[in-house]
């Protein structure tokens, strides 16, 4: 209620001081706003305030820039509610009071402005690109509902809209955002679709009633092997993909096509089709192309020349000589930010290549003296376990989570005050996504980004316009981290092992090595970074699947009648 109250005043302030026409589709934010007309009351000349929109249909994009703030004629600017919606006809009563009453949500976000009267009216397709965090789930939610709830069909019979979402932890939060915008409609079932749950159940819940089904590619792909399951999308009213860019960063761009193959034609189905995305790339346009067809509009609500996230906050580079001094260092790097800062000073997320890394380095950390509640999350953790880690650390003041991609996007967690990667990152974009969890809605951040000498041609082939500070490494507490690596268990050497070659076996090229030398320095890192008492164990099997097949320098294990190894994946992001 305080921030609808702080935004209130907010609007009635601007009011008064500032007038000029609105667009149709205006891009903005509220903390531009409040920093604006702290502006204006400096300087009633306002003659840096600008406001832009874009819009687009098709392929090209127009922006507009509104006129400046010069004259006390022009009309009073406005923010518009939800209530406005309900004014204009566009909402259904129950939906309006459930905003209103429940929800308590007044004044709308830009995303959901700029959006929600054309996807409602029109029914428009729509490409939007919004930052996480800035109210997307609303935008496209609310118009859907709206059509799900005003049209005559029977509840539960078909699905009316489906949500892909590129991870288990996004499509859980978009649920329960579907379910709250639902709590006055008792008659229709919101069903999530994702792996780590009972594949059965699901699909029985899906088939007996389901309205809304919120979905992630691979566990939707498995039900679509079912014909009566394919029936159930006969009368889909919206296809929506929430974070699209990063659905395709993940390598889905097959199975959305595939998913799309088995839904009604778009144009005999008149069916609607959003996407949302943080960026838009030449991907993006060409998954845009499927899913929304050729006319569409493209509307952001991204500040034009505004800073992102990684051209802004302070990022320190540290490299090291070797994959052996990565653990020795990042716990210096913590241990001193707990003697300098104190324990209670700082929240942060650290970034690990695979589950296994993220598993050893949450290991090694929980030595730390003072270090701040520690908790590791990635994909091999059961469902259940990763939805209490993550309820737990988006309402800490403070802590550590060590975790994989699983987090780095759709996921709000706030109050992140650093954010740390240790090793190459998948790509460009996964880096920048990462750092992006820290200095969120006008917050203070920081990075560190620790890599090998091996890895360090990234930051400049990939990350040249960011200004690292680069630091010196501190591996004075080697030994003594060496030391706890070397007491783990034998199993964990395997594991840890096992996905540090699956994972920079996908970089070798990149990295300018040969598969022989991926295994020479695999044996270096077991044996100097892990102290493993010997090379871990791998069957033929597993080494010919890895495409290692007749490298030296493999432990390997005698066959046995039956193989139980299991592949380490190259990246954790499911």
């Amino acid at each position: 209620m305080a921030i609808i109250v702080q935004l209130c005043r907010r609007c009635l302030l601007f009011r008064q001081i500032a007038n000029f026409p609105l667009p149709k589709f205006k891009e903005f934010n509220y903390r531009d706003r409040l920093i604006r007309e702290k502006n204006i009351l400096r300087n009633t000349s306002a003659k840096n305030l600008n406001r832009t929109y874009s819009t687009s249909r098709g392929f090209g994009t127009v922006s507009i820039k509104a006129s400046k703030l010069s004259s006390e004629s022009d009309k009073p600017t406005e923010c518009t509610t939800f209530q406005d919606l309900g004014n204009e006809n566009r909402l259904h009563p129950k939906l309006l009071k459930t905003l209103s009453d429940d929800l308590k949500f007044d004044t709308m976000m830009p995303i959901q402005e700029a959006t929600i009267r054309d996807l409602i009216d029109d029914r428009a397709n729509c490409l939007a690109q919004a930052k996480t965090g800035t109210g997307k789930t609303i935008a496209f939610l609310l118009p859907a509902i709206q059509t799900l709830v005003t049209k005559d069909a029977s509840p539960g019979k078909y699905i009316s809209l489906l949500v892909l979402s590129p991870t288990r932890e996004l499509a859980l939060q978009i649920a329960k955002e579907a379910k709250n915008l639902l709590q006055r409609f008792y008659q229709y079932n919101v069903r999530v679709c994702i792996g780590g749950t009972n594949k059965e159940k699901e699909q029985k819940e899906i088939l007996k009633s389901c309205d809304i089904l919120i979905a992630t590619p691979g566990r939707l792909l498995d039900h679509l092997s079912e014909p009566r399951f394919i029936e159930k999308f006969q009368a889909l009213d919206t296809l929506v993909l929430d974070e699209a860019d990063r659905l395709l960063d993940m390598g889905f761009m097959k199975d959305i096509e595939r998913i799309v193959s088995y839904l009604p034609d778009k144009v005999g189905s008149k069916r609607q089709g959003m996407l949302f995305s943080a960026t838009q790339t030449p991907r993006v346009s060409k998954v845009a192309n499927l899913v929304l067809g050729k006319d569409y509009k493209v509307i952001s609500t991204i500040p034009i020349g505004e800073k992102l996230t990684h051209e802004r906050v302070l990022q320190k580079l540290i490299t090291v000589p070797t994959f052996s001094d990565l653990a020795p260092a990042l716990f210096a790097s913590i241990q001193r930010e707990v003697q300098l800062r104190g324990s209670g000073a700082f929240k942060l997320i650290i970034f690990a290549p695979t589950a296994a890394l993220a598993d050893f380095y949450g290991h090694i950390l929980r030595t730390v003296s003072g270090i701040p509640e520690l908790s590791v999350l990635h994909s091999r953790a059961s469902q259940n376990k990763r939805n209490k880690i993550i309820a737990q650390f988006r309402v800490a003041k403070t802590g550590v989570l060590v975790a994989t991609d699983v987090v780095a996007r759709g996921i709000d967690i706030p109050a992140v005050t650093d954010v740390i990667q240790v090793g190459l990152p998948m790509s460009k974009e996964a880096y920048i996504h990462r750092l992006g969890r820290t200095a969120r809605a006008g917050t203070e951040g920081g990075g560190i980004f620790f890599l090998t000498e091996a890895e360090k041609f990234f930051p400049s082939k990939s990350l040249g316009e960011i200004k690292f500070l680069e630091c010196p490494a501190d591996l004075s507490l080697r030994e003594e981290v060496l030391q706890i690596a070397g007491n783990m268990e034998e199993e964990k050497f395997k594991k840890i092992y096992q996905s540090w070659i699956g994972y920079y076996k996908s970089h070798i090229k990149a990295i300018g090595w040969t598969a022989q030398h991926l295994v020479v320095e695999a044996n270096k890192f077991a044996k100097e970074g892990l102290r493993a008492i010997e090379i871990p164990m791998l069957t033929k099997d597993t080494i010919a699947k890895m495409g290692l097949r007749g490298m030296q320098g493999f432990n390997v294990k005698p066959k046995k009648a039956r193989n139980t190894d299991k592949i380490m994946v190259e990246s954790d992001t499911n």
